[in-house]
């Protein structure tokens, strides 16, 4: 990773979106990066030395928090776009693909996908990676996603199918001690898991956070983990929970997020993503974007289905002259579930998810100038209804450019293509399948036996 930014960068005269409630939103004001960290926020700030940067035609906000990601699937990306159920996409990803996948493919799937992340500005993933085969597989996704500069709390979980190693969970320990025996890194350590109350012990004897993805039909499991829940467990998707079940989470402070587009793209229980349930039982969940197997992994997007997603849902239950339907929601809320909500489904709000003096200095900057962005009434709106990545003028994570000037900063995309390429060749040849790029489905895997998913 490069280490060419300078030590003190200041931003002059932007629009900036905090999403810390102490400072508030500000316009034409001043913010200044020293080192890592957000040094000072205010108008009319000077730092002698500093690089200067105009961004008075610029939104600044904190970096996106992709609460949920599959990072070592960033090869896979659009394999299934018509895919119509959970069953054909475990079927053709993890039972019929994930078991050939080597330590090189889990390393570029992870660059992929972190690279992806940052040129549309998300400078932090939790990212599930369920098909842990190997130490060696392990270790190539830290690798790629430490190469990227990316901030990531990594999840390692074990594979669905296939034969792997058998390392995991007790590899966790050699991960903690070789590689995270410092929290003042970019990348931090969770376990990827089953609701299992032993499982849960092993990792807060290490001090991990627990990713359990999570569904309607697997709510009576509650009731023999309910004494071990607390706020260091991550309950994702939580699609058609019944209300004791989502007041059990609101009541152990469990952090819970939502992924739009998968919800219902692979019709995950009822298919509707949990926005209103976790907010009507006191719970600010995070936005995940999942995967990218079916569609992009954009935070932007995923923000604008989310939307668009709960408006119709509750205009509808407002048509219809329910007494009891929420508000819709906000572009603000939506904003805040992306940022600092995500950061502490993440357990890293003390170091990003907003703009605050002391935190690390995760931000991205959207220029105004582009055409779509030209006459913007409404910068939390032009955030969330107008601009793209083409708009994200710069990315930075920890106060190191990771985009600039609208370029990746540090990427071989050349040598990136061709190692995708290969990949792709490597695990399209080892289950005999040739890519059909006009295909409207997969292709023959997705006729194959589909086994019952139990949430692993």
């Amino acid at each position: 990773m490069s280490t060419s930014s300078p030590k003190r960068i200041l931003f002059k005269s932007a629009t900036l979106l905090t999403m810390d409630p102490d400072v508030g939103n500000c316009d034409h004001a001043d913010l200044l990066v020293e080192g890592a960290k957000i040094a000072a926020i205010g108008r009319n700030l000077v730092a002698d030395g500093a690089e200067l940067i105009d961004a008075s035609d610029a939104i600044i906000l904190p970096g996106f928090i992709d609460a949920h990601r599959h990072a070592w699937q960033g090869v896979l990306r659009q394999l299934m776009p018509n895919v119509a159920s959970l069953d054909a996409y475990v079927q053709d990803t993890h039972m019929t693909l994930g078991p050939h996948f080597r330590p090189q493919d889990h390393h570029i799937g992870n660059l992929l996908t972190a690279w992806g992340s940052l040129d549309a500005g998300t400078t932090t993933l939790v990212d599930a990676s369920h098909n842990a085969r190997s130490p060696e597989h392990t270790d190539a996704c830290l690798d790629a996603l430490a190469e990227t500069g990316i901030r990531a709390l990594h999840m390692p979980g074990r594979p669905l199918a296939g034969a792997w190693a058998e390392h995991w969970p007790h590899d966790l320990e050699r991960l903690k001690a070789q590689r995270f025996a410092s929290d003042d890194q970019l990348l931090s350590l969770g376990i990827f898991v089953t609701p299992d109350p032993a499982l849960w012990t092993v990792a807060r004897r290490i001090g991990l956070r627990m990713l359990t993805e999570f569904l309607g039909p697997m709510a009576p499991m509650l009731a023999g983990v309910k004494d071990h829940l607390g706020p260091d467990n991550i309950f994702n998707h939580c699609t058609a929970l019944p209300d004791d079940a989502w007041q059990l989470l609101a009541d152990k402070d469990v952090r819970v997020t939502v992924d739009p587009r998968s919800d219902a793209q692979y019709a995950l229980a009822d298919g509707i993503f949990a926005w209103q349930a976790a907010i009507d039982h006191g719970i600010r969940p995070g936005i995940g974007t999942d995967l990218e197997t079916a569609y992009g992994g954009d935070m932007l997007t995923e923000l604008r289905v989310a939307f668009s997603l709960q408006r119709a849902l509750v205009q509808s239950r407002r048509y219809r002259g329910e007494e009891t339907a929420p508000a819709p929601v906000t572009v603000e809320a939506l904003l805040r579930a992306a940022t600092i909500d995500g950061a502490r489904v993440a357990g890293l709000d003390h170091k990003t998810g907003s703009l605050t003096i002391g935190k690390e200095a995760d931000l991205i900057l959207i220029r105004t100038t582009d055409i779509g962005l030209v006459a913007t009434n409404n910068a939390v709106g032009a955030v969330m209804h107008a601009a793209d990545r083409s708009n994200i003028d710069t990315v930075m994570v920890a106060g190191r450019f990771r985009k600039r000037n609208g370029k990746l900063l540090d990427v071989d995309l050349t040598h990136l293509r061709q190692a995708a390429e290969a990949s792709v060749q490597h695990l399209f040849a080892a289950v005999g399948y040739r890519p059909d790029r006009l295909a409207e489905t997969f292709g023959p895997l997705s006729s194959a036996v589909h086994p019952v998913w139990t949430g692993g």
